[in-house]
């Protein structure tokens, strides 16, 4: 027994160094974006050897079977049957993770297992590890077993540290104007526009904001088209609602070719593109990165991409279902966050801006620092936290210590001090993230380098109005978002005035109003239906949409149309759907419901709402749901345990 250990010892670092460099040359192919960096292999190999050294107990006896099978004389080497042996075990659980991860979908749903088919296809998948390596292990015998090992350590070393796909080749033959301004798009995920100090919030949360506000055109009344980061986004780089780009919850992908994005617009005028984000929800795959040049989305370990690294994701959250001490304050994942901080995504930004390019440049930033979970640090806590003795913490509902007893609506047994307690921590959090936004635009000067900035958010936040948190609803203060355009200064430019400017804006206006500063027609963006709000003022009958489609089923959707002082939410599609009419000039959050008193104007609007959309075929969109694996939608808080809001 201790020679056959090893004996398969000896192979082990070997296969480890192979199945690593496999996987970590399907992550590159999977992400060119990234390029060829050498931490993937290394970390990959740390993992595949933690599977090798499990792997090591069934390829024992696994080794034994296959020497009697191919009636191999006691004594007699094959180093062919240990490699088949080893990595056969080492394969299989991750290949066969992989097919019965493909039926799973969203909220960690494993219905479909219980059907035979993925059964099946995992039977089919042994058989075949086991006909391969019946094949293959007398064949080996032939080749001097220390040459194959120098062999494939080569191999493994030339896949792992340098094969990957080919960079794409930058720019485009066009030359920008000379008089081109820089452009960035500063978004501060999860703000909601009452929280800020430009926005009149009695607290001065954001007193650097409120400077850069004084330099800027602030429009007052904004909104976000949905409550979803990936949708909004999409929406606010393609000028078109969710159901026009077709992105959503359960189908967590954009197609580039239908709705060319902004990014993809100036780059094609000249400009060189940058995206950086703080989220994994707003990663390449997902379509985000069309048009951009370099895109930066790495938000955990590279070993987070790995096949083998899948597997132990799903491990966890199965290990926290059984266990849910395991899952500690909702979150079961070892070092992924999902998400990383302000600083590291503004410190690669400003990298990327400094590089030595005449280009003018376009760059879109994400900042996640305020999304759930709430946790600043101790200095902001300190300033912004008041003291407080219940049991609420940044967490929210997914902490620990947060017991809801079946049949109790969540959220609904939090006192006022549980909700100022939220805010508190909300304020903290928009401090810092205000500190390091002015940190990061002192560094840039704006004037000397001639940048105009966009500031808006994804969407806003709830804490207790109307019974709602987070941003799994369309409340005001769920949708009510910042709109500040810092215009371009310097030599030659004479930028508008700052002012506060009534009419209604969106997210929708954000791609046409970047292309107008750039100088380019807004119908070069085909489907545009946004306004470009340097172009004249906003009419005071603009009608507006925002839709939330980021759910498991049509049956709670919301869909809002915008009116004068009108707003109609409509919950679900077809004949089931139910309609409320508010009154924001009366009802500044949106939760008295006055359709039985205004009929007729509930009436019109719902024709409204179906006319603005149908204009696009947004009513007629198939709902078929793409299977998701990504157990961080829950970890990040937009796949709860059900469809209903809270």
């Amino acid at each position: 027994m201790t020679l056959v250990m090893m004996a398969l010892l000896r192979l082990l670092p070997v296969v480890v160094l192979i199945a690593a460099a496999i996987d970590s040359s399907l992550v590159r192919f999977d992400r060119p974006h990234r390029g060829v960096d050498p931490d993937l292999f290394l970390q990959a190999s740390l993992l595949w050897l933690v599977f090798g050294l499990l792997a090591l107990v069934p390829a024992w006896p696994t080794r034994a079977a296959l020497r009697r099978w191919l009636s191999l004389e006691q004594g007699e080497k094959s180093w062919g049957v240990d490699v088949a042996a080893l990595g056969s075990w080492l394969a299989l659980p991750v290949l066969g993770h992989g097919i019965l991860d493909r039926y799973t979908s969203i909220g960690q749903n494993i219905s479909a297992l219980k059907a035979p088919r993925p059964w099946l296809e995992v039977g089919a998948l042994i058989l075949g590890l086991v006909l391969v390596a019946w094949l293959i292990a007398p064949r080996l015998r032939a080749i001097p077993g220390k040459l194959a090992a120098v062999l494939g350590l080569l191999a493994a070393l030339v896949v792992g540290l340098g094969v990957g796909p080919r960079a794409e080749e930058p720019g485009s033959p066009r030359i920008a104007p000379a008089d081109a301004p820089n452009l960035m798009l500063l978004v501060w995920d999860t703000t909601r526009s009452m929280a800020l100090s430009p926005y009149g919030y009695d607290r001065e949360t954001t007193p650097h904001l409120a400077e850069l506000a004084k330099k800027s055109l602030v429009w007052e009344e904004a909104r976000s088209v949905s409550c979803f980061t990936l949708t909004s986004h999409l929406s606010m780089l393609t000028c078109v609602y969710p159901s026009h780009h077709g992105a959503r919850l359960t189908r967590m992908f954009f197609d580039p070719r239908k709705t060319p994005s902004l990014a993809h617009l100036l780059r094609e005028h000249g400009y060189r593109t940058g995206g950086f984000v703080g989220t994994n929800v707003l990663r390449a795959g997902t379509g985000m990165m069309d048009g951009f040049e370099v895109y930066d989305d790495e938000c955990d370990p590279l070993v987070v991409d790995t096949h083998a690294w899948k597997l132990v994701h799903d491990a966890q959250s199965v290990m926290a279902k059984l266990r849910p001490s395991f899952g500690g304050n909702g979150s079961p994942h070892w070092i992924e966050d999902f998400a990383r901080p302000a600083p590291e995504v503004l410190e690669r930004a400003l990298d990327w801006i400094q590089e030595e390019d005449e280009r003018p440049w376009f760059c879109l930033i994400n900042l996640y620092d305020v999304h759930w979970p709430y946790l600043p640090n101790d200095e902001s806590r300190e300033k912004w936290v008041r003291p407080y003795e219940g049991t609420i913490d940044g967490y929210l509902f997914d902490s620990d210590s947060y017991q809801t007893p079946d049949g109790v609506l969540r959220g609904s047994r939090l006192t006022s001090d549980d909700k100022q307690h939220l805010r508190d921590l909300y304020d903290a959090e928009m401090w810092q993230l205000d500190r390091r936004v002015h940190q990061f635009l002192s560094a840039l000067d704006l004037e000397r380098s001639g940048t105009a900035v966009l500031v808006t958010s994804d969407h806003g936040e709830a804490f207790g109005e109307a019974g709602i948190y987070e941003h799994n609803d369309i409340l005001e203060p769920q949708v009510r978002v910042p709109f500040m355009l810092v215009p371009a200064r310097g030599e030659g430019r004479t930028p508008p005035d700052p002012a506060y400017l009534s009419g209604k804006v969106s997210g929708i206006d954000v791609a046409t109003t970047l292309a107008g500063l750039a100088g380019l027609e807004s119908t070069a963006v085909e489907g545009m239906t946004g306004l470009d709000l340097l172009a004249g003022e906003v009419p005071e009958s603009r009608q507006l949409l925002v839709e939330d489609r980021d759910k498991k089923s049509q049956a709670y959707t919301h869909y809002a149309v915008y009116e004068d002082h009108w707003k109609l939410v409509r919950t679900g599609v077809g004949p089931t759907a139910t309609h409320q009419l508010f009154d924001l000039r009366a009802d500044s959050v949106g939760e008295r419901d006055i359709s039985g008193q205004q009929p007729a104007v509930a009436e019109r609007l719902e024709e409204l709402l179906d006319e603005l959309r149908s204009s696009w075929g947004g009513g007629q969109e198939s709902w078929k749901a793409r299977a998701i694996t990504d157990a961080a939608l829950h970890g990040l808080g937009y796949a709860g345990e059900d469809d209903d809001p809270e």
